[in-house]
């Protein structure tokens, strides 16, 4: 947790910065600025172990480059979970000293993940909202879905 709270730290600052990107990082070419963590986390996970490709990956950088407050959804989602895990690794650790050995391996294996469930319970709820919010604002003429490349085959079918 530490650890990838830190990354997301690292990846918040460099944006801050407008850090541009010395070689390629994730679907981004080099000269781009470094995006927030969650950015490149979804992206990934969803272009490959959701099987969205290339076409994906495109679709996401558009709508990231087209829509402000998906922007901010991203920015701060990226704090809401680097906060959440500095809190959670610092309390986890601090357990893991304080309690018995046999206590400490049962809190330090299992504490973290039904904490990190609940913040993705959390997440759900945050995107939905803010998905509404720049449905509002959208005039129609963005055009962009990154889910289109998900969706394909499923038309009249599910």
């Amino acid at each position: 947790m530490f650890f990838l709270a830190t990354l997301t730290l690292l990846s918040l600052i460099l944006n801050g910065l407008k850090f541009r990107l010395p070689f390629r990082f994730g679907s981004l070419e080099a000269g781009n600025v470094l995006r927030p963590a969650i950015y490149y986390i979804v992206e990934d996970v969803v272009a490959v172990d959701g099987n969205g490709g290339l076409e994906y990956r495109e679709a996401w950088t558009k709508r990231y480059e087209a829509s402000p407050v998906f922007r901010k959804m991203i920015l701060e989602l990226s704090i809401a979970w680097m906060l959440a895990f500095y809190v959670l690794a610092g309390v986890f650790t601090a357990l893991v000293f304080w309690l018995p050995k046999e206590a400490a391996y049962a809190v330090g294996w299992a504490g973290p993940f039904p904490l990190a469930g609940l913040l993705a319970v959390w997440t759900i709820f945050y995107v939905k909202y803010m998905l509404k919010e720049e449905a509002e604002e959208d005039d129609g003429t963005r055009g962009y879905d990154e889910r289109a490349p998900l969706l394909e085959g499923l038309e009249g079918g599910a």
